[in-house]
């Protein structure tokens, strides 16, 4: 399908407007016992269900988010390890690390087993490509990755990588899988269009996980008897250059962060946290935080990270935009991993020789009252679209509409609630143009009440998220930030509007023959909160 017509659309004169903040510290909501030795958790968004595998007992607890209750427990296989959720198709693909292994599809619906997969001995990991239907399970006792068919059920590639192979992660827009072995200090690169070897490339010692910043065409893996990280170029696929970390073990996962441009790798030995620029692949900070960090993770709203001290009980809040500590909170003993859904924080805790706990918690929201809108664009189409809803966003992300929309990595802030200064924006959908179609975005009144009337749009929101409009001089109010509009002229057959908050990417699209639409002398359409919300 290549029409972008959602159904989880947001339901959703100029004055001194700014993005509100917060430093309220998470609050926790429940704590749930799941069964021994969990090792993950992946998250269905649609249906509001966490789904964790169990390995000691074979099983997978389903997560009711919306009671915060544990709903269901369901037989997968023994050594359940490791999985991923499609949101799109609700189904999730359980690893059982077995001699054989086993891939075990289960219905996120209706939590029956949908299909029992044989893969190689030893599976540990998996790592996902929706847009194109296929899953990656690294067999660490056969030194080969298993590429699964979603659509069949089935084991369409068996591929020989290094010895011992890690934790596989896709590059889905290059089409390219990044399979880390600690054994050899190689990463092997498999082309996911020919299911193919195309390179083995020498990083570090004790290579464990490969980090793909899609947004710069890079992949970052920690190296952990090296204490570094090698920076591959996935243009290339070489090593364009290896940066001091802190210590850490084969614990330890990393993290990219789009919105502020960073790396993020916590350090288990030394209880640090590693901050890596990757527009310049340098050190910018390390900051000290709890006993034993493992994991991070980036708050996909406000880009902070929250890192998860197993040896401390907690996890440490940090801004993205200072780069220093707000906050802690305790959790569970021996927590190892860290999730989110919504506004809620999900953190797996090891709990000893007890069953595992999640603790379930609010986030610290920072920026309160805003989203992040995502753009992505088609190019069959020459088209782009965006969105400030996050479920939405994951939809498109796995394959919604197949392989078509992808990731600009532009981003702006917006509100979703209505205040002082703010504007509802129409969101009005097309596809009278097929078989192409479009979407239009506006916080002008008479333009969504023209075009909603005239037969050609289908009204879809009356007010997906909020804007501020500029004042009589076309200029934004302090504490907020242009953004910018251009129209296609119907060049493509369609016609299709682009919003963006970047001036010299407005100019780059007038170049290419695309008007801009707006007041004033920087024609300006209209004014978001800033990025970092200050």
């Amino acid at each position: 399908m290549n029409r972008l017509n959602m159904a989880v659309a947001v339901a959703a004169t100029a004055t001194a407007v700014a993005a509100s903040t917060a430093n309220a510290a998470p609050t926790v909501q429940a704590t749930l016992t799941v069964g021994n030795q969990a090792q993950a958790l992946c998250v269905d968004s649609v249906l509001a269900k966490a789904f964790v595998p169990n390995s000691a007992d074979g099983t997978l607890s389903v997560i009711d988010l919306n009671r915060l209750t544990v709903a269901a427990t369901v037989p997968v296989g023994p050594n359940a390890r490791r999985l991923r959720c499609n949101e799109a198709t609700h189904r999730v693909y359980v690893v059982n690390n077995t001699a054989p292994g086993t891939v075990t599809v289960v219905d996120a619906s209706t939590h029956g087993v949908v299909a029992t997969i044989a893969v190689g001995n030893g599976p540990s990991n998996i790592a996902v490509n929706f847009l194109i239907d296929e899953v990656y399970v690294n067999n660490f006792g056969s030194n080969t990755v298993s590429v699964i068919s979603t659509a069949t059920n089935a084991v369409v590639a068996t591929i020989p990588v290094g010895t011992g192979p890690q934790v596989p992660s896709s590059n889905d827009e290059l089409k390219k899988t990044y399979v880390p072995s600690t054994a050899d200090g190689t990463v092997t690169v498999i082309d996911q269009r020919t299911r193919a070897v195309t390179r083995t490339i020498k990083v570090g010692n004790g290579p464990q996980n490969a980090t793909v910043d899609g947004q710069h065409g890079k992949v970052y893996v920690n190296n952990t008897a090296d204490h570094t990280v090698s920076v591959i170029d996935s243009a290339t696929d070489t090593v364009v250059k290896t940066i001091p970390s802190g210590v850490g073990t084969s614990a330890n996962f990393g993290a990219v962060n789009a919105l502020y441009r960073r790396y993020y790798l916590p350090n288990a030995t030394d209880n640090t946290l590693t901050i890596i620029d990757t527009e310049t692949d340098s050190v910018v900070k390390t900051i000290p935080v709890g006993s034993t960090p493992v994991d991070v993770l980036i708050d996909s709203g406000t880009g902070d990270a929250y890192v998860v001290n197993q040896g401390g009980d907690s996890v440490t809040i940090i801004n993205a935009a200072t780069e220093t500590i707000i906050g802690s909170y305790g959790v569970g003993d021996a927590p190892a991993r860290i999730y989110e859904s919504g506004d809620h924080l999900l953190v797996l805790n090891g709990n000893g020789g007890n069953r595992d706990t999640l603790t379930i918690s609010t986030k610290q929201n920072t920026i309160v009252e805003t989203e992040i809108a995502t753009e992505f664009y088609h190019a069959g189409f020459n088209h782009y679209f965006h969105t400030a809803d996050p479920i939405e966003t994951g939809l498109i992300r796995v394959g919604l509409f197949d392989d078509n929309w992808h990731r600009t990595f532009e981003f702006w802030r917006v509100w979703t609630a209505p205040g002082a200064g703010r504007l509802p924006v129409c969101r009005l959908f097309s596809a009278t143009f097929a078989p192409k179609s479009s979407h239009f975005y506006t916080l002008i009144a008479s333009e969504c009440a023209e075009r909603a009337a005239g037969g050609d749009w289908q009204l879809e929101s009356t007010a997906a998220y909020y804007l501020a409009a500029t004042d009589p001089m076309g200029n934004c109010a302090a504490g907020t930030a242009p953004l910018y509009r251009v129209y296609n002229r119907s060049m493509s057959g369609a016609p299709n509007h682009r919003l963006t908050a970047s001036r010299a990417l407005r100019d780059q699209m007038v170049a290419q023959g695309w008007e801009a639409e707006g007041n004033g002398v920087d024609i300006i359409f209209a004014c978001t909160p800033t990025l970092t919300g200050s």
